[in-house]
């Protein structure tokens, strides 16, 4: 794809950062009480073997994006239809994640800053990300993964010296049953954060070792399932099960409670410089994904094209989904997680990989 080169290891950077995104700092998985970071683990797992579809794909057409081979598995008329769908997918979940950042910093940092202006900047930021092109933000996330890790680390080791964390909050362990777990939460943590890394469908012919992607991938995913399932665990067993549900975001309160004597403290700060790179990183892979598939679709060779359009589109939507903020979770939470991650992580995933297996018996055959 024009020479554009990505290497492994800002590949893994890439993958960690974008599931990091909103997800550190929204609460996950809160419907399972004091047992949330155990049914995050559970959907990693799941969210594993779920990328062993997207990887089925790109061992089928290594050298073609997400957009290109729904068009030859489906049809030139309706594969264009759902490859322009996947489009729309992308565009609308950057525009959630717009709207996490800016409810975020109108509550802790900008509470007299209209949440259009926050909105607004952030869009051009990552516009210009991807005008800079795809390479620009692979070799800025792999600066940016060790200074993001060195960050949460810190934060948790700060914790635990100011001997916040409660055992007793985090028991009992499996009060309800696994099965609870998986019926009340499994589904919805799955396709928040780690069935989003469909999106990386668009990227995966980019990177130098194709024979390693899959595998990097599944690592990326562990590394960044074990941290937000860790950071769970100390959310709730330093603020309680009450309160981290009740909570919008949970890790600034958590954080906002760190007094090491009197000079050690009000570190909210630190939450929101993570959140600000994992967001920039989250919505510049969904956005580049849009522009890139649209670029396929439409037969247009400078992809620069259609960055004004897509970004205009995700910030007007991230300012019309909800009149407020609890109408804004109930879409965000309860519909987009039922009833639009559902049908594009998985059930067209799955369709499609059974028409591709079809196919390839019959040619053999």
């Amino acid at each position: 794809m024009n020479g554009i080169k990505i290497d492994l290891k800002q590949f893994f950077s890439l993958i960690v950062l974008f599931e990091l995104g909103s997800a550190v700092v929204l609460g996950l998985a809160t419907a399972a009480k004091q047992d949330a970071w155990f049914a995050i683990l559970l959907a990693m797992l799941g969210g594993m073997i779920l990328f062993l579809c997207y990887g089925y794909f790109f061992k089928k057409y290594p050298t073609l994006i997400l957009t290109s081979y729904i068009q030859i598995l489906l049809g030139n008329k309706l594969g264009k239809i759902i490859a322009f769908c996947y489009c729309g997918y992308f565009i609308y979940i950057a525009s959630l994640v717009l709207r996490d950042f800016g409810e975020l910093m109108v509550v802790s940092l900008l509470p007299e800053t209209p949440i259009a202006i926050i909105n607004l900047l952030t869009v051009m930021l990552v516009a210009y990300g991807i005008y800079l092109g795809i390479e620009v933000l692979a070799r800025v996330g792999e600066l940016c993964f060790s200074n993001i890790i060195f960050l949460v680390l810190l934060l948790i080791v700060l914790i635990f010296i100011s001997k916040l964390p409660k055992i007793e909050n985090l028991q009992p362990f499996l009060e309800d049953g696994i099965g609870t777990i998986v019926k009340k939460t499994y589904l919805q943590t799955l396709t928040f954060p780690f069935g989003e890394m469909i999106v990386f469908t668009m990227i995966f012919p980019l990177i130098n070792k194709p024979s390693s992607v899959v595998k990097t991938a599944q690592v990326a995913i562990l590394t960044s399932g074990i941290l937000l399932s860790l950071v769970m665990m100390i959310n709730q067993s330093v603020q309680g099960t009450y309160i981290t549900h009740s909570t919008p975001f949970p890790l600034l309160k958590t954080v906002s409670r760190i007094h090491i004597g009197n000079v050690i403290q009000r570190l909210d700060i630190i939450a929101v410089i993570v959140l600000i790179v994992g967001i920039f990183f989250n919505m510049s892979i969904y956005l580049y994904a849009a522009v890139t598939g649209l670029t396929d679709i439409f037969s247009i060779e400078n992809h620069k094209k259609f960055i004004p359009f897509v970004s205009i589109i995700t910030l007007i939507l991230s300012l019309i989904i909800g009149a407020n903020f609890s109408s804004y979770e109930k879409i965000s939470i309860e519909i987009t997680s039922h009833y639009i991650h559902i049908p594009f992580q998985i059930i067209i995933p799955l369709i499609l990989m059974g028409i591709a297996y079809f196919k390839n018996h019959k040619r053999s055959s």
